[in-house]
């Protein structure tokens, strides 16, 4: 398996020409500047301005029109970013989705930023007695917590990621102080989600995307952390959206999330399918970000396939002639 580079990026950032001012935006853990150190928790520059991503938003714009044309999907948001020199290019990439199980992925940084204070919060057990209930999943786990039984939060934990199990996403959801989570997403300068309203928070790919980011690059969490929180989403068993579009011995580190909406009658009115995480291409790892909305499960599939397909071939073409 190729290892997961965790590193900072920034020093790889200017691509703008001779004597052309460049503007980055700093996000750091304390906005308001009352500390003594202030880290770094990304860097932000404009859109663009890569010869090589620009030609990939092209090939996927032309793709994204054609599916909307043949009516494969009402809307597709996409947000790619080199992370080896930090640029970027974004696909309606600011437009609202339901964030569903993607929502996993911060839960689990937060409960990784607890351990990195007290490790053994991972061995904590938390025994499943009262039967939950929640939204019925179109894609179903394949493992997840049982009734009856007990489970330490590193358990759960990959029961959450690996399977997408929302029994183990709720436990570790109630043992969990709300507060600490929302002084997360603050942290990270994110919105943080109304806990009463979790199922339709909205996100963005771009804004989505940042979770990966300060994972890749261990601005939030420490390294350790850090890389066992991508262990983990390499380990997520969806392998029908970004994993289906590259080849199969290249590692993928990603969460995806998925939700249907139907009339008081119960009829189909839409879905929603996203998939975002990180590619480890040999020469140049990415983050990217596909957000579908639509009204048949299997065609956004696809098209997330082809999106990441398109993009992976472009990197190798880009590649070669290095």
């Amino acid at each position: 398996m190729v290892g997961i580079a965790v590193g900072l990026f920034f020093n790889k950032l200017s691509l703008h020409k001779e004597n052309q001012p460049t503007y980055y935006n700093l996000k750091r853990l304390f906005p308001d500047n009352t500390h003594l150190v202030n880290p770094l928790i990304s860097v932000d520059n404009a859109e663009g301005g890569d010869t090589k991503l620009e030609s990939i938003k092209y090939s996927i714009i032309d793709y994204v029109n054609k599916c909307k044309n043949k009516g494969y999907a009402a809307n597709i948001s996409v947000y790619l970013r080199d992370l080896n020199k930090g640029t970027w290019i974004g696909i309606d990439a600011d437009r609202n989705f339901t964030a569903a199980s993607l929502l996993k992925v911060p839960l689990l940084i937060g409960y990784l930023k607890l351990a990195e204070q007290d490790p053994s919060v991972l061995n904590r057990e938390i025994k499943y007695e009262i039967e939950i209930n929640g939204i019925p999943q179109n894609i179903v786990p394949e493992n997840g917590a049982q009734l009856g039984k007990t489970y330490t939060i590193d358990e759960l934990l990959r029961y959450m990621i690996a399977y997408s199990d929302n029994v183990s996403t709720t436990l570790l959801s109630d043992n969990i102080d709300a507060k600490f989570i929302s002084n997360m997403y603050l942290a990270l300068q994110i919105s943080a989600p109304d806990p009463e309203q979790l199922k339709e928070y909205p996100v963005s790919a771009r804004i989505f995307a940042t979770f990966f980011r300060v994972l890749y690059n261990a601005t939030y969490l420490n390294p350790d952390y850090s890389q066992k929180a991508m262990k983990l989403l390499t380990e997520t068993d969806f392998g029908d959206g970004i994993v289906a579009g590259v080849p199969e011995n290249i590692p993928v580190a990603h969460k995806f999330g998925e939700r249907r909406y139907e009339s008081k009658n119960y009829s189909l009115e839409a879905v929603q399918l996203h998939d975002c995480g990180i590619v480890y291409h040999p020469k140049s790892p990415y983050l990217i970000c596909i957000m579908t909305e639509g009204r048949d499960f299997n065609s956004l599939k696809d098209i997330i396939k082809d999106i990441s397909r398109i993009t992976y071939e472009h990197e190798n073409r880009a590649m070669d002639l290095l």
